[in-house]
């Protein structure tokens, strides 16, 4: 029996198993590499999508702090404004409050102004008062003395004139008496001697009642 067709059939065989095997290995190889490269993609696709909710859920973080700090951020700048407002309303009230005391003050320093200037009109118009009584008061003191002088020296001259008279009076009420002594005194006679003693007393009672007479007053020149 001839091998050579065997050994061909079988080479061919060897060949064929070869060539099926390759294959299968190829294949068996390719749907490894597809298995791997569509693991890869699935965890990169997977990597991806952790990546992405990581993302996402950083994001919404974000958000959530952003819309949080804004929210802060709106009801500081809320307070703020509402005690701005307060501030200026306290401001406000306090400019009001400070205008009415300033015009109160300056109504307050005007009337005493007005009083001041009238107090001091009044005193100047109190002193010119006083100095005219004053001069007045000088001049009626003046007046008074001058006329208590005049007077005086009225009462003086009259006191002189009231003893001159009085001595002049004397005098004249002594010659009266001399005279009427004088006249009432003349000689008895012999035969008149028996009434001399009663001639002599009718002539003292007589001289005693001119004596006890008032003399007359001397007209005052």
């Amino acid at each position: 029996m001839n091998k050579t067709p065997v050994i061909i059939i079988v080479a061919l065989l060897i060949g064929v198993a070869a060539f099926f095997g390759y294959r299968s290995y190829k294949a068996d190889q390719e749907k490894a590499l597809t298995e791997q490269r569509l693991a890869d993609e699935r965890a990169a696709a997977e990597q991806k999508r952790l990546e992405a909710e990581r993302n996402a859920a950083a994001a919404t973080e974000a958000r959530r702090l952003a819309d949080l700090k804004a929210q802060q951020d709106l009801e500081a700048a809320q307070k703020n404004l509402a005690e701005l407002r307060r501030e200026q309303e306290a401001a406000e009230a306090a400019r009001k409050a400070a205008e009415a005391d300033a015009a109160r003050l300056t109504a307050e320093r005007d009337r005493l102004t007005r009083e001041r200037e009238a107090a001091q009109g009044e005193a100047k118009r109190i002193a010119e008062q006083r100095e005219r009584e004053a001069a007045e008061a000088e001049r009626a003191r003046l007046d008074a003395l001058q006329k208590l002088q005049e007077a005086e020296q009225q009462k003086r001259e009259l006191a002189d004139r009231e003893a001159a008279r009085l001595a002049a009076l004397q005098r004249q009420q002594e010659l009266a008496a001399q005279q009427k002594r004088e006249y009432l005194s003349r000689a008895i006679y012999p035969n008149d001697y028996k009434r001399r003693e009663h001639y002599y007393m009718q002539i003292d009672l007589y001289n005693s009642e001119q004596d006890a007479l008032p003399a007359k007053p001397t007209p005052l020149k």
